[in-house]
């Protein structure tokens, strides 16, 4: 069944893009919590269900190492608060999560739970299977609070490019923190023998929850991951949509050829030959040439609609410029004020993506007014 191994690419997903997000992000705090999440989603995800009985046979004690131990995903499970509560107050605007802004409660969340992970890996299971069921209210609360606050966020927010950040955060994360609350509290509701047979979605479990809480729980790092590294891909090619936009548009022209090619040499191998098929199907190919325009036009519709804001043009790209140094000076002004090393990269994306200085200096001072004291 897919759900017995599905968390194995999900987790090198997560831990792919977390090496990558190390490797080229700027080292801000975000981004060394970002990375953090990533390492914890994928751990919990690869040591969910049954993968763990595929992991540790074919990858790890094949490599003469010592197998993951399940207990592994409960610690995943408590250090998951541990960093997204931080990262919540770093990364969104909504009053909904001031009291995490300040250091101390950030720092108080971050090693108090860190702290409880530890102590929840030196416990014996019978102990730790009591903890199960608190895990499940607290981390239901925990996303769907989160999920509120990005969205309070995208809501409130008074320029285009914290905007466009708080709407990225929605849907990346929102992805994860929706099927993530569903699934936890449909555990809950089954732990106690509400749904189900009351065996918490086991591979035993001959229920339809026995396939739909684990598909469900490792989907969502499949899906959300790609959504966040598309969110940073933003901030650090401003032409990313541009790129993406024309991939589409390539794309529908080359699968209408390849689609015309299949369909009439597949109908014709099965109707006449095999030989006269294939000839039929490379004729109506090549004579889709003299219809190159309208399947162009019908690329391009395809492509608006898919991406209906993104424009080839030089306004469009100025303005996707200044975002992206919007962006990545709000993200310099996270301890709030310009270190030398970020003045340094700030005056280089300046120089290197011809954006007027006057620009520049009023976007910052803009910045700093809203982060002084009122």
């Amino acid at each position: 069944m897919v759900t017995e191994w599905l968390g194995i690419p999900a987790a090198f997903i997560a831990w792919g893009f977390a090496l990558y997000v190390f490797v080229v992000a700027p080292p801000t705090r975000g981004a060394r919590f970002l990375v953090a999440m990533l390492i914890i989603d994928g751990l919990a995800v690869i040591t969910s269900y049954s993968n763990l009985a595929y992991v540790n046979p074919f990858l790890v004690e094949t490599l003469g190492l010592v197998g993951i131990p399940p207990v592994l995903h409960q610690v995943s499970d408590w250090a998951l608060i541990a960093v997204y509560l931080p990262f919540l107050g770093m990364t969104l605007s909504s009053p909904l999560v001031a009291p995490l802004k300040h250091p101390v409660v950030g720092r108080v969340i971050l090693f108090g739970g860190l702290a409880i992970a530890v102590w929840i890996f030196f416990l014996a299971e019978n102990v730790r299977q009591q903890f199960n069921v608190p895990f499940y209210v607290v981390i239901c609360i925990v996303l769907a609070w989160g999920f509120a606050a990005a969205v309070h966020s995208w809501y409130i927010a008074t320029t285009e490019a914290e905007r466009d950040r708080a709407r990225a955060f929605t849907l990346a994360f929102g992805v994860r923190d929706v099927l993530w609350t569903v699934t936890f509290a449909l555990n809950t509701a089954q732990f106690y023998g509400y749904i189900g047979s009351g065996m918490q979605g086991l591979p035993n479990d001959p229920s339809p929850l026995g396939f739909i809480l684990p598909f469900f729980y490792e989907l969502a790092v499949i899906l959300y991951v790609p959504l966040v590294a598309y969110g940073v891909l933003r901030v650090q090619l401003f032409d990313v949509d541009l790129r993406i936009k024309r991939t589409i548009k390539r794309s529908t022209v080359a699968a209408a050829f390849v689609a015309t090619f299949f369909i009439v040499s597949e109908l014709a191998g099965n109707y006449l030959s095999n030989q006269l098929g294939t000839v039929l199907g490379v004729m109506c190919t090549g004579a889709l040439v003299f219809f190159l325009d309208p399947i162009q036009r019908t690329a391009e519709r395809f492509s608006n609609a898919a991406m209906p804001n993104t424009h080839d043009t030089p306004e469009y790209e100025t303005f996707r410029k200044i975002q992206v140094y919007e962006t990545v000076l709000q993200a310099a002004l996270e301890d709030g004020h310009i270190s030398d090393r970020q003045r340094r990269v700030l005056n280089s994306m300046v120089e290197s993506m011809g954006i007027d200085t006057g620009v520049a200096e009023r976007l910052e001072n803009d910045a700093l007014a809203t982060l002084a004291p009122p």
